[in-house]
């Protein structure tokens, strides 16, 4: 009743409860706080608002994360036009878009498109950010991925490479990013049976 006839405060608020949620895996109470946030966003400022296109988003992860892929995309989809309408290409919100729309390819199964939206995002972040930005090393790390889950370990490899260097220079070595691509390579190398290699990187 407090936020009665204060409806930018209140999508707000719901914004920031959804995330919450979605990051203590309660889904479904996400959702419903996305859900409510859109349709003020929508009432309040038409379809083509920034702040629309949020919601979108975050609708999309709270799918991705319950593994309704279909309609993970749809959202993204909705958002990525928003956004391009309002900033055009060269944009970090449409780097990340792109990113989500390749994790959720990768999660699906779809490799080639999930590279696909990758390669968008990297060109993207290479345009915006400096080269060895920390955010075009996740780019790298998403693409090993989808090479990993391909079985193409020696590709996956190249990419996590490329990320634990950005992430050593820029983060320093006791960074969890740092530890994080450790563990990737590490897990690769155990993927082709290289032991002794993956031991090491795991250590």
């Amino acid at each position: 009743k407090e936020l009665e006839g204060q409806p930018e405060v209140e999508a707000s608020i719901r914004t920031i409860l959804g995330n919450a949620f979605r990051s203590l895996a309660f889904y479904d109470e996400a959702l419903v706080h996305h859900e409510r946030s859109l349709d003020i966003r929508l009432e309040l400022f038409g379809p083509d608002h920034p702040d629309v296109a949020d919601s979108y988003a975050y609708i999309g992860l709270g799918h991705q994360h319950k593994g309704d892929y279909d309609k993970a995309l749809e959202y993204f989809e909705k958002a990525l036009v928003i956004i391009l309408k309002q900033v055009g290409t060269n944009d970090e919100r449409v780097a990340n878009l792109y990113n989500s729309i390749g994790l959720t390819y990768d999660y699906d199964g779809e490799y080639d498109k999930a590279l696909e939206n990758h390669q968008k995002s990297l060109t993207i972040k290479m345009k915006v950010f400096d080269e060895d930005h920390p955010d075009v090393a996740t780019s790298y790390n998403s693409i090993g991925l989808v090479h990993s889950d391909k079985g193409e370990y020696d590709q996956a490899l190249e990419y996590y490479q490329k990320a634990l260097a950005i992430f050593l220079k820029k983060l320093g070595a006791d960074h969890p990013h740092v530890a994080a691509s450790y563990n990737n390579i590490g897990s690769v190398h155990s993927d082709k049976g290289e032991y002794d290699q993956a031991l090491e990187y795991f250590q």
